[in-house]
């Protein structure tokens, strides 16, 4: 989030006591000045999250259209299927989504090559490493835990859904927030009627996720095009783009892909230890989320070129950053603990009510992930340290352990509560990692003005 620095004013230093020197005209304005620091806004947050509020209206409206239509059983195998394309395309992104925005706001030259990249990786790679296996998996030399005509289904839903979020991130890059935000809400329009249809025609699974796919190319197909207005040049796939942001990318894309397992590993766990109806009641709590992340993703987004571009002032902007992100998510924390018994029921029906306290369970990793996604962002801004990506890996084997040991005796909550834990621990180690890097950043911003 943008922040302006404000004024401090004059000091009327003959007008004053020896006391009021020292207390009134300096300590007085610099605690005005932090509070306006705090609470100052930016549009272009304000704007975001309007984009991403319609986004997720949308998805709560699927969501309740899906378990209406599936009950418990059938959402769980939807989501489990939906998890699957996720996870496929966060494994094959190579870390481009982080790479495009970060290279493309240090140098737009690189435009065109990072679309042809992403291109090609979407509609290429992700489907012959899905292919491959599920090969694997119908020989037995690999792991599947969909059946096998929807794993076809996640085959087909990975690489939109990695394009729309490339593509999504070049814009962002471009620093073009509008088209971003048309995008996201144009996106969640075109998608919503063939979810709605499948509704309407009680489709099965099956028929949601051919939804899904349907919906979601019309959205790559548009924003392909939009994209294409800013390239100059063929769209061949562009090696030393590929080998000049691979180190960068590399670490990134190690780091997003362990919080999106940290994120998601749930769902297999308790698929295979609990069931697809556990799977259909955590689904819910996790759409809820969902939908509250879009306020620290919102920040982040906006925060990051801005962090890229400037480091002298990168910790003081992170740091008021995340106290407005925190005391924000701590209010909203608290309404959705209040209303989650009648919003459930209203929304979803009584036998979607277990999802109640699995959302109440992973509450607190909603406030602490939320802080870490501002935390992150100084971070990824200074280079993407490798401890970075250890940290995250430690948080991968922190849930699989603790989430196994939960699972098994208290089924969705205790893989809330395994989230909320993991996320805490997370955001203590990157806190420390981001404290130590702002200090040794300061003291060579030190060092390089006395020179």
């Amino acid at each position: 989030m943008k922040l302006l620095t404000p004024e401090t004013g004059s000091l009327d230093l003959a007008a004053s006591t020896a006391c009021d020197r020292i207390a009134t005209p300096v300590l007085s304005p610099l605690r005005d000045a932090a509070w306006r620091r705090l609470l100052d806004i930016d549009w272009r947050v304000v704007a975001t999250i309007a984009a991403r509020l319609v986004v997720v209206a949308a998805g709560i409206v699927s969501s309740i259209v899906t378990a209406r239509a599936l009950r418990p059983a059938g959402r769980g195998e939807y989501f489990l299927a939906v998890t699957t394309a996720q996870l496929l395309a966060q494994f094959t992104n190579f870390g481009l989504p982080s790479g495009n925005t970060y290279f493309v706001a240090r140098d737009r030259s690189l435009f065109t090559g990072l679309l042809a990249n992403s291109f090609w990786i979407s509609f290429l790679v992700v489907p012959a490493i899905g292919l491959i296996w599920m090969g694997l998996s119908s020989s037995g030399f690999g792991w599947s835990a969909t059946s096998h005509a929807t794993s076809w289904f996640a085959i087909a839903l990975a690489p939109l859904i990695l394009f729309n979020l490339l593509g999504s991130n070049l814009f962002v890059g471009l620093n073009k927030l509008g088209t971003f935000n048309a995008v996201q809400v144009g996106g969640a329009v075109v998608v919503l009627p063939f979810m709605l249809l499948a509704g309407h025609l009680q489709a099965g699974p099956t028929g949601f996720l051919t939804a899904s796919v349907g919906g979601w190319s019309v959205v790559a197909l548009v924003i392909a095009v939009l994209l294409r207005r800013h390239a100059v040049g063929s769209l061949r796939f562009r090696p030393e783009v590929f080998r000049m942001t691979f180190s960068y990318s590399t670490r990134a894309y190690l780091a997003t892909l362990a919080g999106f397992i940290v994120l998601r590993i749930n769902v297999f766990i308790l698929h295979a230890l609990a069931g697809s109806e556990q799977v259909g009641y955590y689904s819910i709590a996790s759409q809820i989320t969902d939908a509250v992340a879009i306020l620290p993703q919102s920040i982040a987004l906006v925060l990051f070129p801005q962090l890229v571009s400037s480091r002298r002032h990168r910790g003081r902007t992170t740091v008021e950053n995340a106290l407005r992100t925190a005391v924000i998510l701590a209010v909203i924390c608290v309404a959705i603990w209040l209303v989650a018994p009648p919003a459930i029921q209203f929304a979803f029906g009584s036998r979607f009510l277990p999802a109640v306290p699995v959302v109440r369970a992973m509450l607190p990793g909603v406030l602490l992930v939320g802080v870490t996604a501002i935390v992150s962002q100084y971070l990824a801004a200074s280079g993407m340290p490798v401890s970075v990506v250890v940290t995250w890996f430690g948080g991968v084997g922190l849930t699989a352990i603790m989430g196994r040991a939960l699972v098994h005796r208290y089924g969705a909550v205790g893989a809330g509560v395994t989230l909320s834990v993991t996320y805490g621990v997370i955001l203590t180690v990157l806190s420390i990692l981001t404290w130590r890097m702002a200090v040794r950043s300061s003291q060579d911003v030190a060092t390089h003005e006395e020179n």
